[in-house]
């Protein structure tokens, strides 16, 4: 499809000329909605850069490898500048392209941050795989494992601060519906991830069978979320690998007494 409405924003362009072609025209000449043009080439603010752009045809430069490339100039960029203040401008310079070979790979600002976002949650989570697959083949303490596969996320997490100050500055901005949207469908991926990882504990009997996946997946997403803002607010006061043992012990006995107390029976309506 993108491929289709490039070649309809060429035709658009010379239809139009001297004057820029616009997303109905594109549309147009597509067959298509105007909403299917931007949902695939972004706001029209980005057609003469595309228009500029020629992509290369040489198997040298692969799409997949450009792509790569302009995400880790982004990274750098974004973690600088800060997510509002960076420009395509400034991404595209430091990957030594122009504009429109970000258009090219990206129709928006937005759409390359969670590009970049994405491909950092697969960096980070992959490890977890492995460790999930060491703990159920040679067995151990459930609980020391996952108190340290949860550090070691968040190690990873805090050790290049720049990217939670992204994050948190992409949630403030969440009264932008795309914004909201894309945020939305991340937490559903993450979720997701971490929804897979509960229902394995749960086959190899290493958690409680009656925890609902999906409850614990929002659980676990939550703590990480707020444990990364403390620590951005608290910085290394906050002790986050004093803080842990501690925490998961709390979480892997419950919040119960051990015995229960004449309120409880009353509360739970046991008392004549």
């Amino acid at each position: 499809m993108r491929d289709k409405l490039l070649s309809a924003l060429r035709e658009a362009a010379r239809l139009s000329a001297p004057r820029p072609p616009t997303a109905a025209a594109v549309a147009a000449v597509a067959g298509v909605d105007e909403a299917e043009v931007r949902a695939h080439l972004g706001p029209p603010e980005n057609f003469s850069a595309l228009l500029s752009y020629q992509a290369p045809v040489q198997p040298s430069s692969p799409a997949q490898e450009t792509r790569e490339r302009i995400i880790a100039s982004a990274a750098r960029v974004f973690a600088h500048k800060g997510f509002q203040r960076a420009s395509l401008d400034e991404v595209a310079a430091d990957a030594g392209m122009t504009k429109g070979a970000i258009y090219w790979h990206f129709k928006s600002k937005n759409d390359l941050f969670f590009a970049m976002l994405d491909s950092r949650l697969r960096q980070d989570t992959a490890p977890l795989l492995g460790d999930l697959h060491t703990l159920i083949r040679d067995g151990g303490d459930p609980l020391a494992a996952l108190t340290g596969m949860f550090a070691t996320s968040l190690e990873r997490c805090t050790s290049d601060p720049e990217w939670p100050r992204l994050y948190l500055e992409c949630l403030s901005l969440a009264r932008d519906p795309d914004v909201r949207d894309r945020l939305s469908a991340f937490y559903d991926e993450v979720w997701a991830l971490s929804r897979g990882f509960t229902e394995q504990l749960q086959a190899h009997g290493l958690t409680a069978e009656d925890i609902d996946p999906q409850v614990a997946a929002i659980f676990w997403t939550a703590l990480f979320d707020g444990l990364v803002v403390a620590w951005l607010i608290k910085g290394e006061a906050l002790e986050l690998s004093r803080l842990l043992p501690t925490l998961f012990r709390m979480l892997w006995r419950g919040l119960a007494p051990a015995t229960a107390s004449p309120n409880d029976k009353n509360s739970s309506g046991d008392a004549t």
